[in-house]
């Protein structure tokens, strides 16, 4: 697991409520409030906005890629829960989204799950890493030659790191085998691509240690033998800064998934009386419904074009 990644939300519950999504959720909703000042992680005694409606049981902190799941155990007064040993996993600012249930399910759950599409669906990352499209601080071990990593004809090391765009680059070196490697400049980064591809010159620009001199000296960065660049960067979406068009795609994601109530079999038409839902357009193949293919048009810049 990524450090500092819990569960990812691209919107929260009141985001959501402000949408013109005409969607039911009264019946998906308790408590409704927000964090108010700063919380540290571990914290039992959780300050809110008002406790009103609180029952014993799950609740869902929605704070970006640092959101939640905790139990709430009683209320001490009504600007407090009291939570569950060991408290919450994170920290948490003023603001932040705390939800229960209702009758009919979770509104916070819902959009946890829809969340954790969009993530599916721009596949960022690794399939053994994470696939949140939060700017992070991760450390890739890409093999090379490949797609993810080479040098190219002019001896420029050129790498696509797993999540984009790329906000900075703290380290970046090449293993050459039996133990030695070679640290490139970062300094000398040039961003390509709106940030999907990080190209930096490997010509040395201080004399190299005796190891790597004999060894840059009798086989030298190659284009074609096996090695493997190791960087550590910064890469995604600024936190607390999601762009609309993700906002947007999390509030058709989750619609869709609301609209399963009305439509729990799938079907592409619905007929209830003199009232008629079509969810797919006619002649689709694919199965996605109207929501989920605009969502699939507004999330286009943020889907990876290599699958790993």
């Amino acid at each position: 697991m990524t450090t500092g990644l819990g569960l990812s939300a691209y919107i929260d519950v009141p985001t959501y409520l402000r949408a013109p999504a005409n969607q039911e959720t009264a019946s998906l909703l308790g408590m409704n409030t927000t964090s108010t000042g700063s919380q540290a992680a571990g914290v039992t005694n959780f300050a809110v906005a008002s406790s009103t409606s609180w029952v014993a049981g799950p609740a869902w902190i929605l704070d970006g890629p640092t959101s939640e799941v905790v139990t709430i155990t009683g209320s001490a007064d009504g600007t407090h829960v009291t939570l569950a040993a060991p408290g919450c996993a994170f920290a948490h600012t003023a603001g932040a989204s705390i939800s229960q249930g209702g009758s009919r399910g979770s509104l916070a759950e819902i959009i946890l799950r829809a969340s954790a599409w969009i993530e599916n669906y721009c596949q960022q990352g690794t399939a053994g890493g994470d696939r949140s499209l939060f700017a992070l601080s991760r450390t890739e071990r890409w093999g090379m030659p490949s797609t993810r990593a080479w040098v190219d004809r002019d001896f420029v090391v050129s790498v696509r790191p797993g999540h984009f765009p790329v906000q900075s680059l703290a380290s970046l070196s090449i293993e050459l085998g039996q133990g030695s490697s070679l640290a490139i400049d970062v300094s000398q980064l040039e961003l390509a691509t709106v940030g999907r591809l990080i190209e930096i010159p490997y010509l040395l620009q201080t004399t190299p240690t005796v190891g790597q001199q004999l060894l840059l000296e009798t086989r030298g960065l190659s284009r074609a033998r096996r090695q493997w660049a190791v960087l550590t960067y910064t890469g995604g979406i600024t936190v607390g800064q999601v762009p609309y068009d993700i906002q947007q795609a999390a509030i058709w994601v989750t619609s869709d998934m609301l609209s399963q109530r009305a439509n729990p079999t799938g079907a592409a038409e619905v007929a209830l009386g003199k009232r008629t839902h079509v969810f797919r357009q006619r002649g689709d193949t694919v199965g996605d419904s109207i929501l989920l293919l605009r969502a699939h048009d507004a999330l286009q810049p943020y889907k990876a074009e290599l699958w790993t």
